[in-house]
């Protein structure tokens, strides 16, 4: 990307970036408490395979109908308002700690909250970056907003292993709320540095409304088949972190036998990778056609699936963590500055709705079916299946990116 940014986009840009590192912080550490609550009171990975489907089951809800709201409402609104209620949502866990011991049940509702927050959240991001930075300049915004989150998850991963291992979950889940409710703080103090047009009116909230517009947006992706392809090279991708987040600390516990400590350090590892990834990513598109990342990247994703799976001690494990972390997290910031350009900042929110339900009904099934797999099964041999289905996404991708335009030179070099 040439040129750099205004000093006024840069103050807002730096609000974005540390309220995401802030959040990260919080999220990284949570993962690890609420994985690891869960596996010891129930002592089954499917019990973390259901966590991870209460998750997607709040994005098959909500997915349908959030994208039109958000594609009227304030992204920096809807952003604040996300942030805050996750804040509120997780202080159910210490009320009832504080009673005894935390029913699953309610672990199992405060995720569902979680999860529907995460997929307002998402969308509104893509959204408010657009106000902050020129088209441009997306690439760079968002690999720093990466790195923002993967330094977050880094720190909140190393750092959550050890308070769980020196304390309790309970201080990581404080630690959490605090983390929110700063990041709602953070950016509220965002200010709008370039316009963005919106669709329909806001007060407009009828059913038959809500139904226009969603079949507005559905009309406007599928007449855009590029980015149907990418939307395939980020099913897959996250298919791959689906599976990742269910059998971890299942893996970590069974296989490699390295407890809590060694949980946190594969976590970091995977943050690291991301990292570099997200550094890195404009120089190796200086090398590399924009779109020809996506399958290569997929390619070296399977890779290192097999390097980690074939894991025998630490080591090799975080080798190959870091090694996924740096692809997976590459890819997915490729594919949202690919599909922010794709598409009119009046569709973000019904596009990205849109993948986000299809996204979710396939974790629903990767979730359930991947937790009790590793129930019966050797987790490596789950491992090594998704490798090979990674596999498939350039082949499925390259048949809706015939004929797509090329993205202008400036937005592809750095």
């Amino acid at each position: 990307m040439n040129g750099s940014l205004s000093r006024s986009a840069n103050t807002q840009l730096g609000k974005f970036f540390a309220a995401s590192l802030i959040s990260s912080i919080g999220a990284g550490m949570q993962f690890i408490a609420m994985s690891l609550l869960l596996f010891n009171m129930t002592g089954s990975a499917a019990s973390i395979g259901w966590l991870l489907l209460v998750h997607s089951i709040a994005g098959i809800l909500v997915s349908p109908w959030m994208g039109v709201y958000i594609d009227r409402w304030s992204f920096k609104h809807i952003c604040v308002t996300s942030d805050g209620l996750r804040a509120l949502a997780l202080c159910a866990l210490p009320l009832f700690a504080m009673q005894g011991d935390i029913p699953i049940g309610i672990i199992y509702a405060t995720e569902f909250i979680l999860a529907a927050c995460d997929r307002f959240h998402w969308p509104a991001t893509m959204g408010l970056i657009r106000t902050i930075v020129p088209e441009n300049q997306l690439l760079r915004a968002n690999s720093r907003l990466g790195i923002a989150n993967q330094l977050g998850m880094l720190v909140g991963s190393a750092v959550g292993g050890m308070l769980i291992s020196a304390f309790s979950a309970m201080v990581v889940i404080y630690i959490n709320i605090a983390t929110f409710a700063l990041s709602a703080v953070l950016t509220a103090m965002i200010a709008m540095v370039y316009a963005v047009k919106k669709s329909g009116d806001s007060a407009a909230s009828s059913a038959s409304s809500l139904k226009k517009d969603w079949l507005e947006g559905f009309a406007y992706m599928r007449s855009r088949p590029q980015v149907i392809g990418l939307a395939i090279i980020q099913i897959f991708g996250y298919i791959t972190l689906f599976v990742c987040n269910t059998l971890l600390p299942v893996f970590t516990e069974r296989d490699l036998k390295v407890g809590a400590t060694g949980f946190g350090y594969i976590e970091a590892a995977w943050a690291i990778g991301a990292i570099a990834g997200s550094y890195m990513l404009a120089a190796v598109l200086k090398r590399m056609k924009l779109v020809s990342y996506g399958r290569f990247s997929m390619l070296m994703i399977a890779l290192s699936m097999i390097i980690f799976l074939t894991s025998a001690h630490l080591i090799q494990a975080i080798v190959g963590y870091l090694l996924l972390g740096f692809f997976v997290v590459s890819n997915r910031i490729h594919n949202e500055t690919l599909i922010q350009l794709e598409i009119e900042p009046a569709f973000i929110g019904r596009v990205n709705s849109m993948m986000v339900m299809l996204i979710s009904y396939i974790s629903l099934f990767v979730y359930l079916g991947v937790g009790y797999l590793g129930d019966v099964v050797s987790i490596r041999w789950v491992y090594l299946l998704v490798s090979f289905l990674v596999l498939l996404a350039p082949l499925l991708e390259m048949r809706f990116m015939r004929g797509r335009q090329p993205i202008p030179q400036e937005t592809r070099s750095a």
